[in-house]
C-alpha cells in the first residue's frame, strides 16, 4: 500500500521538479550525484510516483513503473522475479544501500520491503558488481527511506481491497530537531485465501463426459481437469515495525541507527509457514569538509522460516535461519571537480536448514575492496571508472569486476556509454542442499564445485530534457531516453536432471543437480518518454524490448517476454482550498513469452484508474479500480497475472499533525 500524502504540489509540478531540480541519486556511483550527471542510466521512482500508483507493495510498484520487469510465483507460492531476462537472484535488492538476508526461491522476501516510509526507489539495469559485488549481475534496486524535515509528523491510514478482502492498516510518527531525527512506522496486512477460477467449468467437463460415453470425439484435456499450476492463492498476515534514528552529534559527525522486525504467516493447505525478519544497524559519517568524508557501518540481518501443523507443532526441529553480519567502510575524497572513493566490506553469511545433509549448518566469509575515480575532464565530458575484488571463503572463489562509463553532454542531448562486468557467487543453498522435495523421492542436490555466474554488460544511451516556455496552455517539460544494451551471461547457475544414489540404502532416486550453464546473450532496448504540462496534465510512457539468444533455459517460473509497455496519464487540479483531485490512468502490457510455450498466457494488458481526493486539513481518500476492463487469463500459471477480474479499493489517510 502507498501512504496517502498531502498534495503539496500538483502532479505535473512534481514531475517537473524531479526533472528541473536535479534530484540526487546514489545507486549508480555510490556517492550523491545529480540524476542528469549519473554515469549510467538510472530510473528514479519518486515519492510522488509511489503515492499516485496506489501500490500495495514493492512488487505492485515496480511492475507499474518498470517495463521488462515481472513478478510471478515459484513453488510453494514464493515470489519469483524476471527483469530483462535475468532471474531474481541476479538482481540485487537493497534497503538504504544495505543487503537483506533470507533467500526464499530466487531472492529475498519481497514482503519485507513495504512502501510506508520510502522516499524514492532507484533502479540501475545491467551489471553493477564493481560497486555492489555478488548478485548485481543483472541490476540493482535500491529502496531509500525518506527523512522528514518537519518538526513532527503523525499519520494513520487504512486501505481495503476487494481482491482477497485485503486490509492494510498503518501508522507512522516522526520528529525532527537540530540534533535528532526519528522515524517510526508500523504496518499490518491481512489477505484472505483466493480461489482462482477453473479453466474448464463443470458444464464443459460434463459435456465432454457425455461425448465420451456416446463414442463421439471429445477433448481429453478438459476431462483431465484444470491444467493450471495454481488454483488457490494462500492467505497471509504480515506485521512490520521499523525505527530509524539520526543524531547529528556535531557539524562533522552524524550517526544513524536503525532497527526493524517483520513477521509473516502464510496459510497453506496442510500447515502454515511462519517467517520472521530481524534487522539492525549503525552507520557513522564524519565529514572533514565538503570534499572529504568517511563512512563506517555495521549491519545485522536475520531471516527465519518455520512450518507449523494445525495443532501448533513444528514440522522440523529447525527449518531455516539465515544470518548476515556486514561491516562496511567508504572513504570519499574530492579533487576539485574530480573525486575518488575507496571502499571495503566484510560479510559473514550463515545458513542453517534441515535441507542440508545431516541438518548441519554452513557459513562463509566474503571480503572485498573497491575503488572508483570520477574524472570530469570538461564541463561536458565525464569519465567514471570502477574496479572491485571479491573473495568467498566457502567456495574459495575470487572475482575481479570492472566498470567504465562515459557521459558527454551536448547542448540538446546527453550521451552515455557504459561497460560493466558482473558476477554472482553460488549461494550456500546451491552448494550444499540435499533435499527430498515434498518427500516424493525427488532429490535436489547442491554442488560445491559451482563457479560464479558472470556477465558482461554493454549499453549506450541518449537522453534529452527540454523545458517549453511559450506562455501558452501547452507550456511544460518533456524528457526522452533511449538505451540499447547487450548482456553476455556466462555460467548461469540452474539445475539439470540427475540420478542420485543414496549412500546408506544404495537406492537410486531421480532428482536435479545444480550446475553452470553457458552461452546466453540478452539484447535489449529501453525507451522512456515523459511530458508534463502546466495545466496539470502529465504523461509517462515506457517501453522495453528484450531477446535472449543461446542456450536459453525456460521453466514454469521463468518466462521472459520480448515486448513490455507501461504508461500513466495523470491530472491534478486544486478546485478550492478544501479540495484537490489527483487522478491517474495507468496500465501495463506484456507480450507473449519468448519461449513460445502454449501452456502459458500469450500476453495481456491491464489498466488501473486511481483517484486521490485531498480534503481539508490532512484528510485524504484514495479510490481505485484495478484491472479496469476485467482481464482474466485462460489459465493460472506461475508466470500469469494473478487476477480474477476487476477489483476495487478504498483508502483513508489522516495527517494528524496537519489536523491539529
Amino acid at each position: 500500500m502507498t501512504l496517502l500524502m498531502p498534495a503539496v504540489n500538483l502532479s505535473a509540478q512534481n514531475y517537473r521538479d524531479s526533472v528541473e531540480l536535479d534530484p540526487i541519486v546514489v545507486t549508480a556511483s555510490h556517492t550523491p550525484k545529480a540524476l542528469k550527471d549519473a554515469p549510467v542510466v538510472t530510473r528514479l521512482i519518486t515519492r510522488h510516483d509511489i503515492r499516485i500508483a496506489d501500490a500495495t507493495n514493492i512488487q505492485d510498484m515496480l511492475i507499474h513503473e518498470i517495463p521488462g520487469l515481472e513478478f510471478g510465483f515459484a513453488m510453494a507460492q514464493e515470489t519469483s522475479l524476471n527483469m530483462s531476462g535475468f532471474g531474481g537472484n541476479s538482481v540485487l535488492f537493497l534497503v538504504d544501500g544495505e543487503r537483506m538476508a533470507g533467500e526464499t526461491m530466487d531472492n529475498v522476501d519481497y514482503n519485507r520491503m513495504n512502501l510506508d516510509n520510502v522516499g524514492r526507489i532507484e533502479i540501475v539495469k545491467g551489471a553493477s558488481s564493481a560497486l555492489y559485488g555478488s548478485n548485481a549481475v543483472g541490476g540493482v534496486v535500491n529502496i531509500i527511506s525518506r527523512e522528514n524535515l518537519e518538526p513532527w509528523t503523525a499519520n494513520v491510514n487504512s486501505r481495503y481491497s476487494t481482491f482477497g478482502h485485503e486490509w492494510r492498516n498503518g501508522a507512522s510518527f516522526s520528529f525532527n530537531t537540530k540534533k535528532w531525527n526519528s522515524q517510526t512506522s508500523f504496518q499490518h496486512t491481512k489477505i484472505d485465501p483466493i480461489d482462482l477460477p477453473k479453466r474448464y467449468s463443470s458444464e464443459e467437463i460434463a459435456m465432454e463426459l457425455l461425448k465420451k460415453a456416446q463414442g463421439l470425439p471429445y477433448n481429453e484435456q478438459v476431462l483431465n481437469g484444470d491444467d493450471s499450476n495454481l488454483s488457490r492463492l494462500y492467505g497471509q498476515k504480515t506485521y512490520n515495525v521499523k525505527e530509524r534514528l539520526t543524531w547529528r552529534a556535531t557539524d562533522k559527525l552524524t550517526l544513524i541507527g536503525r532497527a526493524g522486525y517483520f513477521f509473516r504467516t502464510s496459510e497453506r493447505d496442510t500447515y502454515n509457514y511462519h517467517f520472521n525478519g530481524y534487522s539492525a544497524g549503525l552507520r557513522g559519517k564524519y565529514a572533514w569538509d565538503k570534499g572529504r568524508h568517511l563512512e563506517l557501518s555495521y549491519a545485522y540481518d536475520q531471516y527465519d522460516k518455520a512450518n507449523f501443523m494445525p495443532d501448533g507443532t513444528r514440522t522440523h526441529d529447525h527449518d531455516y535461519s539465515n544470518r548476515q553480519h556486514v561491516v562496511h567502510a567508504l572513504y570519499h575524497h574530492a579533487f576539485g571537480k574530480n573525486s575518488l572513493i575507496l571502499g571495503a566490506d566484510y560479510m559473514n553469511d550463515y545458513l542453517s536448514t534441515y535441507q542440508f545433509i545431516d541438518d548441519v549448518s554452513h557459513s562463509q566469509n566474503n571480503i572485498d575492496g573497491y575503488a572508483q575515480f570520477d574524472w570530469n575532464i570538461t564541463d561536458r565530458l565525464n569519465v567514471v571508472g570502477s574496479v572491485r575484488f571479491d573473495y568467498f571463503s566457502a567456495s574459495a572463489q575470487k572475482a575481479l569486476t570492472e566498470r567504465l562509463a562515459v557521459v558527454y553532454k551536448l547542448p540538446w542531448v546527453t550521451l552515455r556509454a557504459n561497460y560493466a562486468s558482473g558476477f554472482r557467487a553460488p549461494s550456500l543453498k546451491e552448494m550444499y542442499m540435499h533435499f527430498d522435495m515434498g518427500n516424493m523421492g525427488y532429490m535436489l542436490i547442491g554442488n560445491p564445485e559451482l563457479k560464479p555466474e558472470r556477465s558482461h554488460n554493454f549499453n549506450i544511451a541518449l537522453e534529452r530534457i527540454k523545458r517549453i516556455r511559450k506562455g501558452s496552455f501547452l507550456d511544460g517539460v518533456y524528457t526522452f531516453t533511449l538505451m540499447g544494451s547487450c548482456n553476455i551471461f556466462d555460467k548461469r547457475i540452474t539445475t539439470i536432471a540427475y540420478d542420485y544414489k543414496d549412500g546408506k540404502t544404495q537406492e537410486t532416486m531421480p532428482g536435479a543437480l545444480y550446475f553452470n550453464q553457458d552461452g546466453i546473450t540478452v539484447w535489449g532496448v529501453d525507451v522512456s518518454l515523459g511530458h508534463a504540462l502546466d495545466c496539470g496534465l502529465s504523461l509517462k510512457l515506457n517501453y522495453s524490448w528484450m531477446h535472449e539468444k543461446g542456450n536459453v533455459f525456460y521453466s514454469d517460473f521463468n518466462q521472459p517476454r520480448n515486448h513490455s509497455v507501461t504508461w500513466r496519464l495523470g491530472y491534478n487540479h486544486r478546485f478550492s482550498r478544501f479540495y484537490a483531485l489527483d487522478a491517474a490512468l495507468s496500465g501495463r502490457s506484456q507480450g507473449k513469452p519468448q519461449s513460445g510455450r502454449k501452456d502459458v498466457d500469450q500476453g495481456y494488458t491491464i489498466w488501473k484508474l486511481m483517484l486521490q481526493h485531498h480534503l481539508w486539513k490532512g484528510i485524504h481518500v484514495n479510490t481505485a479500480i484495478d484491472n479496469l476492463f476485467g482481464y482474466k487469463p485462460e489459465g493460472y500459471y506461475y508466470s500469469s497475472p494473478l487476477t480474477t477480474g476487476t477489483s476495487f479499493s478504498i483508502g483513508v489517510s489522516l495527517d494528524l499533525d496537519k489536523m491539529i
